[in-house]
């Protein structure tokens, strides 16, 4: 019972983090969209126009930049674990990509080689039909976070049964620590196709409009929507992780947000010891 309410408490806190997230993404892209107009205004009435172009073809090249770099060291980073560490490693780039899949969607390359249909965003029309597609609420923030609150309720529900087990249990559950990672990889990988849908929706696949908006907006306002939920998908990613502390040597470990009380136990590879937390 109390696991139950527990998922639900976790389904309302996760719902309320991803709407704030959206909500303030989306006003500071219409305060940077309103901030460049203006200075764009500025620039024209003062004859300089060419000089205000090139700059912000500069800085989105510097920006490109940053993001391939970003984007290779992270590569590198998920060969070495591979090579050194197959074993740990291996589950957690399989769930992420299954998650990313889940997440973005497996209809690949009906429009063209980059585009992806189904996923969790077009989950809302399946609930409530194509009129509802496109929803700013269940095209991401709901639906998503019922996919989170899924696998980390699951992960909640792995460390409850440990807790409960004969002392001659199998030693799977040994690795229970392993499990907020595994569940870790799936969700922040669903996050990240989510993401990659929702980005697709704004720019590439642009042509679809918002439902059940209360105001009329054109084109451009519907994708720039959809962008946004875009980037605080992203954002959101680094909001799923907890900081604790082993009881023996004071190791820091980054483990899943299950929920407000629930206890997980982390197994520090430093001293080779065992602790239980309550998460905040």
């Amino acid at each position: 019972i109390k696991w139950c309410k527990d998922s639900v408490v976790l389904f309302g806190k996760v719902t309320i983090r991803r709407g704030k997230g959206f909500f303030s993404v989306a006003k500071n892209v219409a305060k940077a969209a309103g901030t460049g107009a203006l200075n764009f205004g500025e620039a024209v009435k003062e004859k300089r126009t060419i000089k205000h172009l090139s700059h912000q073809k500069d800085k989105l090249v510097s920006g490109t930049k940053r993001i391939f770099k970003t984007s290779a060291t992270v590569l590198k980073n998920v060969v070495s674990l591979l090579k050194n560490n197959p074993k740990e490693a291996g589950p957690l780039l399989f769930l992420g990509v299954l998650g990313f899949f889940c997440g973005a969607g497996f209809q690949i390359g009906e429009k063209a080689f980059y585009d992806i249909d189904g996923g969790v965003p077009d989950l809302d029309i399946a609930i409530g039909g194509i009129g509802t597609h496109r929803s700013p609420l269940t095209h991401s923030v709901i639906s998503a976070a019922i996919i989170e609150t899924m696998v980390f309720s699951t992960v909640s529900a792995a460390h409850i049964t440990y807790r409960y087990l004969p002392e001659g249990h199998d030693s799977f559950w040994d690795k229970i620590d392993t499990f907020g990672e595994w569940g870790h990889a799936f969700a922040s990988g669903a996050c990240t196709g989510i993401a990659y849908h929702l980005l697709l929706d704004g720019t590439l696949d642009g042509q679809g409009t918002l439902k059940g908006m209360p105001f009329s907006m054109p084109m451009e306002g519907h994708n720039a929507f959809f962008a946004a939920n875009a980037a605080a998908e992203m954002i959101d990613l680094d909001k799923k992780k907890q900081v604790v502390k082993c009881n023996s040597c004071n190791t820091e470990y980054k483990v899943p947000s299950l929920g407000t009380g629930t206890k997980v136990v982390v197994n520090c590879k430093s001293c080779s010891t065992k602790f239980q937390v309550a998460l905040l």
